[in-house]
């Protein structure tokens, strides 16, 4: 299952005042649709459904990080727009060889800067952060392709394919091998 910080930080509710109002007439309109493609039974309303849903669920999650609420659950770097330019490098390009430096430079900011601030508002170093984004998109090629492990290890930046089966051991449990024959 993969992870992500602000959704492992969620409340178990949420709870965002005026949403409706603020959000406009798409959220009504949003929501009739959803309601006839749930009672119609056409063809591909179930994916409909939930395509909107999600747009809803990400909706929401950005008000809520604009939010107060955002900081006390700890989510306050999401909403910051040098740690998303950091974010977004990492997610963009996970193979590519990221240092603390290059997010730096793409966040502008200072190394120091970065780090502290990452380590503040998202409680995570840019490092560790970068290391689960290789592991889950590692796990998802391990599950769902049958790429050898050499070509997985490469695709999120790994030089070696021993590099990357000691990461992925030391994170996951088991080793890439192992992994992928368990599923």
């Amino acid at each position: 299952m993969a992870r992500h910080p602000l959704l492992e930080r969620l409340p178990p509710f949420l709870l965002l005042k005026d949403y409706g109002h603020l959000s406009g007439r798409w959220l009504d309109m949003t929501l009739q649709m959803i309601g006839d493609e749930a009672q119609g039974g056409r063809l591909g309303s179930e994916m409909i459904v939930l395509k909107m849903s999600e747009i809803i669920f990400a909706q929401t999650l950005r008000a809520f990080v604009a939010s107060e609420g955002a900081e006390a659950a700890g989510l306050r770097g999401f909403a910051d727009p040098q740690l998303l330019r950091a974010l977004s490098a990492m997610h963009r390009t996970p193979g590519a060889a990221s240092t603390v430096a290059d997010l730096a430079r793409t966040a502008g900011m200072s190394r120091t800067g970065l780090a502290q601030r990452f380590s503040r508002d998202i409680a995570l170093t840019p490092m560790s952060e970068l290391a689960d984004w290789h592991m889950q998109i590692a796990r998802h090629a391990l599950r769902h392709t049958q790429a050898p492990v050499a070509d997985v290890a490469e695709q999120v930046g790994y030089a070696s394919e021993a590099a990357f089966a000691r990461v992925f051991k030391k994170e996951i449990g088991v080793s890439p091998a192992a992994f992928r024959k368990a599923i």
